[in-house]
């Protein structure tokens, strides 16, 4: 559809309170998920950063057909703080899809950003989306990579029940018949003074205290007692705190979360960790922990935790698989980038560091789109 006609039938702008209903009702159809309004209320409408819903929808005769939502956060590196927004939820009606809607939606945005102080953007595109960011000009900049620890294989992937697939799914469950003990053994010996606190809900203020004492220099979003209010607070999750403290001094903290997915299989995230990195005392003190995270969740189908931050020997003594290798990757169909665009198109470093390149990043599901 030539851009005059895409525009004399649809109307591309920002998000109204009216378009409320309209967006939610596209996401149910577009995604199969009934999130309702809690739901957007809290992802879009009360973000901390910016002073608008950062969403913007396509709308034929009154009916919202496309929708581009957006999260907003602040991204440090080093000592500079810089407004960055991820596009989110992408949603066009199947009966309104290749016809440039996508794109403009996209224009739109950026057009509306230039002007608006804000920085740039990043997000995780699958294959079927990674072209439209590409000729909008996002670069790629690496591959997103999760581990998974498969506890049931058989609710993970009951369409691979036989034959050489339920060979592989075998292998993903064999670490997990070990003892705790066995693998924390291995890891590492733990001073008797570290101890694991487990919280309910999210301890917000223990978290920021945790990460203003050893903020990274890549690229992540800036931690405080609003950020993690805000971003852990979807009503799609439960959610408890686990604190690792040697002789009463916090040394690091983590946010496991579940949920159930419409399918009925049982998730659980590490969804963040922090300190973001550290050295042997943090190391420790995160291993202990996490044997603690996945005791209290051993009846979860599937644990994932994203790959950039808990060391990969320590994720593979406890039973982790990493999706872009053999055997999970035999059954990835969801492969994703990391992708990221000034907002200005020519801006492609921040406190001096390059954009596009991966050792600049350092993230976890704090900054990525998850519900």
């Amino acid at each position: 559809m030539s851009s005059d006609s895409l525009e004399a039938t649809y109307e591309i702008r920002r998000y109204r309170p009216e378009d409320r209903a309209g967006v939610i009702a596209l996401d149910d159809a577009v995604w199969d998920r009934n999130r309702g309004g809690r739901w957007f209320d809290w992802k879009y409408g009360a973000n901390p950063y910016v002073d608008h819903v950062p969403l913007f929808v396509a709308v034929e005769d009154g009916t919202v057909v496309g929708a581009r939502p957006f999260m907003a956060f602040r991204l440090r590196a080093g000592e500079t703080t810089a407004l960055a927004l991820q596009p989110a939820d992408t949603m066009v009606h199947p009966d309104h899809r290749r016809k440039g809607i996508f794109t403009r939606m996209n224009e739109r945005a950026i057009e509306f950003y230039q002007d608006n102080d804000a920085d740039l953007f990043f997000n995780f595109p699958n294959e079927a989306s990674l072209p439209g960011y590409l000729n909008l000009g996002w670069r790629r900049v690496d591959d997103k990579r999760t581990f998974y620890r498969v506890q049931s294989p058989d609710t993970f992937v009951p369409q691979y029940a036989e034959g050489r697939a339920a060979t592989l799914l075998g292998q993903l469950a064999a670490p997990i018949v070990r003892g705790y003990h066995e693998v924390r053994t291995e890891l590492a010996q733990p001073p008797p003074e570290l101890a694991v606190d487990l919280r309910p809900g999210v301890d917000a203020a223990a978290l920021t205290d945790l990460y203003r004492a050893n903020p990274p220099t890549k690229f992540h979003a800036r931690r405080d007692e609003e950020f993690y209010e805000w971003r852990f607070g979807s009503p799609v999750w439960s959610r408890s705190t686990y604190v690792a403290a040697e002789n009463g001094e916090p040394v690091v903290g983590a946010v496991a979360r579940t949920r159930q997915t419409n399918g009925g299989v049982e998730i659980a995230q590490i969804a963040e960790i922090v300190p973001m990195d550290g050295g042997r005392r943090w190391r420790e003190a995160l291993a202990e922990l996490l044997g603690d995270v996945l005791g209290d969740h051993a009846d979860a189908d599937l644990v994932a935790v994203t790959g950039s931050i808990v060391p990969d020997d320590v994720l593979a003594a406890y039973g982790f698989s990493p999706d872009d290798r053999l055997p999970l990757s035999k059954f990835s169909d969801h492969r994703c980038a990391l992708v990221t665009r000034p907002v200005d198109g020519e801006s492609w470093s921040l406190d001096g560091r390059e954009l596009t390149r991966t050792v600049n990043w350092l993230l976890s599901y704090g900054e990525r789109d998850t519900t």
